[in-house]
């Protein structure tokens, strides 16, 4: 026995300080519902875990994009069907205007609903916008076979990305392979009715196929919506296998640390009437 050091009260103190910690630990954990509550506790893993964090958050950006790039598509391909509709009236009215039987007045009167039919389609390439982006009257665009392409961020890593072609539309743009374009279609002119239905045809067939690259576009953005809602889905599952607790764990370890601190504090009150029974013997030396 030892009256300077008591050496085991000591060594209890020590088991008691370090259940305790594990037993703050324990409800830490069980109390934020993270098992990586600071960086010390296990550097590897909170690195990882804020990677995953960055690309989760990345991936919902992206999904923002593509969602808007499906409702770009959509809000193109409504004002290109009107254009396709002015298109094939024009046709219906450049047929009707050429009939030989038609009096000069009656193919004015044509010619004046084609006017107003130029004149929506050009409407229809200023108007139309998303955001302040013009889709249809991009005045960069003198050539639509050369269209300007607007890139998007489709991912939440460098190189994921869709570009977005922008024409513009306006009737004087809308050429035929004749060298003619729909600026110049007029059925009062005898000489123009040759190539008046060519010039139709051909922007009709310009316009379709600005319309299925569309379509193919919002085809694409709706399956990048899809891959990133799963990846995403995947990235918080590994994310929560690495932060998340295990309440059932931390609660079993929560009440072992509890009991070997209760039973470190009953003991150390054992341990520190070891110098009183030196003393006691003491007092019996004579």
């Amino acid at each position: 026995m030892r009256l300077y050091h008591n050496l085991a009260s000591l060594d209890l103190y020590r088991n008691y300080k370090k259940n305790l910690v594990d037993q703050n630990a324990a409800m830490g954990k069980i109390s934020s519902g993270s098992k990586l509550n600071s960086s010390r506790e296990n550097p590897n893993s909170i690195g990882r875990s804020e990677l995953i964090r960055m690309q989760i958050r990345g991936a919902d950006a992206a999904s923002k994009n593509v969602q808007d790039g499906v409702s770009i598509m959509q809000t193109v391909d409504g004002a290109l069907g009107s254009v396709s509709d002015s298109l094939a009236r024009m046709k219906e009215l450049t047929v009707q205007g050429s009939n030989g039987t038609l009096s000069n007045e009656d193919k004015q009167s044509i010619q004046k609903e084609i006017e107003q039919l130029k004149q929506h389609i050009n409407e229809v390439g200023t108007n139309t916008e998303f955001n302040g982006l013009k889709m249809l009257g991009n005045n960069f665009v003198t050539d639509n076979n050369k269209p300007y392409m607007q890139t998007m961020m489709s991912g939440a890593n460098v190189g994921d990305n869709i570009d977005i072609p922008m024409y513009n539309i306006r009737v004087d743009l809308l050429k035929s392979s004749n060298g003619s374009d729909i600026s110049q279609l007029d059925v009062t002119d005898p000489l123009k009715s040759k190539t008046n239905l060519q010039t139709i045809d051909d922007a009709i067939n310009e316009v379709n196929s600005m319309r299925s690259k569309y379509g193919a576009l919002q085809n694409r953005f709706e399956t990048a919506a899809d891959n990133l809602s799963g990846s995403s889905e995947v990235l918080q599952r590994a994310d929560s296998q690495l932060r998340d607790t295990d309440i059932a764990q931390e609660m079993m370890e929560f009440s072992k640390s509890g009991i070997l601190v209760q039973s470190a504090t009953a003991l150390m009150a054992q341990t520190n009437k070891f110098p009183q029974d030196v003393l006691n013997i003491l007092s019996r030396v004579k």
